[in-house]
Parts: C-alpha cells; structure tokens; sequence
C-alpha cells in the first residue's frame, strides 16, 4: 500500500486497508510517499513494481491510465454504482472528495455576505482585496461562473476559444483588486487566517483549518468544484487480483465515513452520511454532503489534461500582461 503520509496514512491505516486486511485475512505492508504517480512511473519503467495499490489525485489517475502505467479496475469485483457519479474511472476509484470554494474575512463582511461565484467578482457589492490561484485549474471555472454560466454548461463553454477567453476576461477585471496570486494551500489559508486577504478562492480544508485555527473565515460550498482523491492499481502489480479484492472492501460507506473523521475531506460513497457515522455538525464541513449536491460541480479532469498546457500559458500570459 503506498500512501501518502500524516492523516491521510493515519486514517486510511484506521479507516481502509486496516479493517480491509483484517476482514481478508491478509497483513498489509505500508510505505509513504509524497510523489504517488512519479513513483508508479519509476516502478513501472524499471519493470519492479513492488506496490498492489497506490493513493493518486484523480488527475493522476487518469493520466497514469492514458501512459500506461495503471492497470484497468476490475468493475465486476468492485461496485461501482455506491459512488458519486463523476469520482470513479476506468484506473482509479474515489476515496474522498475536496473543493475548490470561495472563503471571505467575516470582518470585512459582517453584513450581508457572498454566496456565489458571481458575489466573488463584483467588486462593487464587495468591495476588498482579493486572491487567486497562480494556476488556471478551477480558476477557469469560478470566472465562468461568475460570468453567469449555469454549471450544466461549464465545460461545453470552456471547450471553445470565446469561452476560455471570456473567462480571461473577467479574470483581466478583477485584477486590479487581486492583491496575491497563491500557489499553495498553506499560503491561502495562512492570509485568510491572518485577515490580509478578504476574499479568495481555495480549499475547503485549508479554510477549515484557518476558521478553527480562530481566524475570522467562513467559506460556501455553493458552487464547489469537487475534485477526488483515489485508488490505483500499478501495471505489473504482483498481486494485482488481490489489490481488486482490497479495493473493493474498501470501498464501503462505513469506511470511508471512519476516513472523514482525519481529514476535511467528504465521502464519495453518499450511503456513508447515512449510517450514524458522521454526526450533524461534522457534515457541515464536508463538501460532499448531500444537502449540498445541487450546487456542487464535478470537475471534469479529463478536459484539464487535454487542455492544461495551451490554458496554463493563456493564464499566466493574462497575470503578467
């Protein structure tokens, strides 16, 4: 099992391959990492895979899958229809959810309070300074977004030459109010929890973090844009079949209800908010709860690997122009 280390490793070691290998019968041999695909890559290339599964970002997944480099998911092993739609593949399964959200200083705003993309680029509702991401992934969205486009038509807009602009455009408008583009998840929820910034956009267990940390930050999950954690299997793996079997008995709500509890991350198996696992309160930080499904969007990691080189150069062509 090659994982990455801290909660993450604590409640999957809990939550996941734990109670799995013991309901299998089997001992399970741990190793951490911070470069999940890099090291499949290395393992792969020199014909000595020595891990059955792997924790990737949904992004790596499906790229690992386009080299090569995963083996395909034994669907008739693991059952697919618990999930999400939109947090499987072909190569990797979900684990755990994330989101991309707007967060604001509730100082600055201790009236009425943003609720949409749109409130995020209207500088004249909400007046203060303002950071974004120094990387176009889910900034292409937010813009469009706040540019009115209804989500069941995002990536049919971002698939065109005036959609992509138009989302540069609203972003160019904004930039005079954008005091920092961040790079990392530390940075943005440092200046949230320090009050240097009013309003950006971010993570959402970052922003958590800040607010229980006693910084003055309160974020929505209207409009969230989901992305996934999840797990892979190694081409060559040596015992590939078994991996499919673990797998599979990892993938249960009470699992991955017992994971929420070590991260800010949501279940993708909806059944996991219904089993008395997760409390009230604690569903109220986790973007995949289901009260919040009607605004929540599934980022389409497919359209970010076609497209990623020709947009990332657009954007940083429009930050530094």
């Amino acid at each position: 099992m090659l994982s990455p280390g801290g909660t993450v490793f604590a409640g999957g070691k809990a939550a996941l391959w734990g109670p799995a290998g013991e309901a299998l019968g089997i001992a399970v041999k741990e190793e951490t990492t911070d470069e999940g695909l890099p090291a499949v890559r290395l393992q792969v290339g020199a014909g000595n895979v020595t891990a059955d599964i792997v924790f990737l970002a949904d992004y790596e997944g499906e790229l690992g899958g386009r080299e090569g480099i995963l083996e395909p998911l034994d669907y008739s092993v693991i059952d697919r229809s618990k999930f999400l739609p939109g947090t499987t593949s072909d190569y990797c399964v979900g684990v755990y959810g994330y989101a991309t959200v707007m967060a604001w200083n509730t100082k600055t705003y201790s009236g009425e309070q943003p609720k949409t993309w749109q409130d995020f680029f209207d500088v004249e509702k909400f007046p203060g300074r303002r950071a974004m991401r120094s990387n176009a992934e889910t900034q292409i969205e937010a813009a469009l977004l706040g540019d009115g486009v209804p989500a069941a038509e995002l990536y049919d807009v971002m698939a065109t030459d005036e959609g992509l602009e138009r989302a540069l455009n609203k972003i160019r408008a904004l930039k005079p109010h954008i005091a920092v583009w961040w790079s990392s998840g530390a940075q943005h929820g440092q200046f949230m929890k320090d009050g240097e910034i009013d309003m950006t956009t971010g993570w959402n267990g970052r922003f958590e973090f800040a607010r229980k940390e006693g910084g003055a930050v309160d974020y929505t999950f209207n409009q969230g844009i989901l992305a996934t954690d999840c797990l892979a299997v190694p081409k060559g793996a040596p015992n590939k079949d078994l991996a499919m079997k673990m797998i599979a008995e990892m993938s249960n709500a009470r699992s991955q209800a017992e994971m929420s509890k070590y991260t800010n991350y949501g279940p993708v198996i909806p059944e996991a908010f219904s089993i008395g696992v997760i409390d009230s309160e604690a569903a109220k930080v986790l973007p995949t709860n289901p009260e919040y499904s009607d605004g929540l969007i599934i980022q389409n990691i497919g359209w970010w690997l076609d497209n990623n080189d020709r947009v990332k150069a657009m954007y940083e062509d429009m930050m530094t122009e």
